[in-house]
């Protein structure tokens, strides 16, 4: 390991020794759905924001259960976060500053390696009125120095019987597709949980892997039955015109869709005393206009995805296995003709899995993850074009790796974590992949980041 590395390590600690102090355990705050239901932040996750069987039927049933009688004090149910984190890169060659963003007022202050805060939140999370609810976040980044709604889900719920059994419906508004999923195996909800918002990243990913997070808003139904079997269907439109307008404040879409967006959900879950699985499908449809257009002639994008997880809860041990599959169809019936890309159609995949290990103690929650990624897909010259650093030498996207992750979460709300992300492969090589003579294992990043829930 480089000095440079020990030295980022260092700074990393004293930023979250700084955070520690400032923010002192005494204060014994917590977030506002605890506070809400009177139950321990474990209830709902194993390390947050990972969910349990109980999170997932929290979030089904609009974030209302409550165990707080009338008569005790009203608790607003408010919240916040607080992210702080230190990037290094394997060859740095330039590309990171030593500056602390947002602090740094220079014009490289966007890709400082030090980002106090890389977010700070603002959350309203917990009941509005029986059976309605939301989950509702606004954020600062910290690199781009900009504030705006972040992810929002609001949604009603009730239970009734059909055939005898428990049918829990409702309807929700949100404005990430699939953030209002109850499972860690689709992106909006995703491990890596938190990344590096300063370390390259690979130049191909499929729409419904964040291509649409604030771009859209959207409405839609959900259900429950026996709690077995799980749909959810959403319809999206874009954020920039309409009734969609507020669920994207404070963000000026770059992906600008025509027409509604259908988004779908279905999953069978099944859960035997310490053991839970899930397994299910889900996907999206997208006309996008090309880049910096609103009107005219789109591509077609659809992705369709498939889904597992399986998790093992007895305290003091706590296992988690998730993996997704992801097809993308692209049809470029825009930008093709334009001369923007090589195909008139394209395909993308991506295949992620991560399992994590955790052991709960009196001293706090000790364990962490081992991840894999890879994004596979057709080589189009003019779609991926040579470029320093973030362009492919063959024209190709793909790109694999892997991240393994260490996390100590402290009085269950308090997660201090340290990331290492490996790359074999960068946007469709592993020697010279840009063109430039960048190798993709240049692009090897350790990111600390202190995690702070209140």
């Amino acid at each position: 390991m480089s000095i440079r590395w020990i030295q980022d390590g260092l700074l990393a600690s004293f930023l979250s020794l700084f955070i520690f102090f400032l923010f002192p355990l005494s204060a014994r705050a917590v977030p506002s759905f605890a506070r809400q239901t009177g139950m321990s932040c474990t209830a709902c996750h194993t390390v947050f924001p990972e969910l349990t069987a109980f999170g997932r039927t929290f979030k089904l049933g609009a974030y209302t259960f409550s165990t707080r009688s009338a008569s005790q004090p009203y608790l607003p149910p408010v919240a916040a976060m607080f992210q702080a984190s230190a990037t290094a890169l394997d060859e740095n060659d330039g590309i990171l500053k030593n500056g602390v963003a947002p602090f740094d007022n220079s014009e490289d202050s966007a890709v400082d390696r030090y980002n106090f805060p890389q977010q700070a939140s603002a959350f309203y999370g917990g009941r509005i009125i029986d059976g309605l609810g939301a989950l509702a976040q606004v954020t600062y980044d910290g690199t781009a120095n900009d504030i705006a709604l972040d992810n929002t889900d609001i949604r009603w719920s009730r239970t009734d019987l059909v055939g005898g059994k428990n049918l829990v419906w409702g309807a929700a508004i949100d404005n990430n597709p699939l953030v209002g999923d109850l499972w860690n195996t689709t992106p909006a909800w995703g491990f890596p949980y938190a990344a590096s918002a300063v370390a390259p990243t690979p130049a191909a990913s499929t729409l419904i892997d964040g291509g649409l997070a604030q771009q859209v808003g959207g409405a839609g139904a959900y259900a429950l039955w026996n709690n077995l079997i799980y749909a959810a269907f959403r319809v999206y439109s874009t954020t920039n015109e309409g009734i969609a307008r507020p669920l994207g404040a404070g963000t000026d879409p770059d992906t600008i869709t025509d027409g509604a967006v259908p988004c779908w959900r279905l999953a069978l879950q099944h859960q035997w005393n310490k053991h839970y699985v899930e397994i299910g499908t889900y996907g999206i449809h997208a006309d996008v206009y090309p880049e910096s257009e609103d009107s005219g002639p789109t591509n077609s994008l659809t992705d369709y995805a498939f889904d597992l997880q399986y998790q093992y809860i007895s305290n003091p041990h706590l296992i988690t296995f998730e993996t997704t599959w992801i097809h993308e169809n692209q049809d470029w019936d825009a930008d093709y003709p334009s001369g923007m890309t090589s195909n008139s159609s394209d395909s993308l995949n991506t295949y992620k899995a991560n399992a994590n290990y955790y052991y709960r103690s009196h001293y706090g929650t000790f364990g962490g993850t081992l991840g894999y990624f890879s994004t596979t897909g057709d080589s189009d010259p003019l779609l991926y074009p040579p470029d320093p650093v973030d362009g492919s030498r063959t024209g190709s996207p793909d790109s694999k790796g892997f991240i393994f992750e260490a996390d100590y979460v402290l009085m269950k709300k308090y997660k201090f974590s340290l990331q290492y992300t490996a790359y074999t492969q960068f946007n469709g090589a592993s020697s010279n992949y840009d063109g430039f003579g960048r190798d993709a294992s240049d692009n090897t990043t350790l990111y600390f980041v202190a995690w702070l829930m209140f």
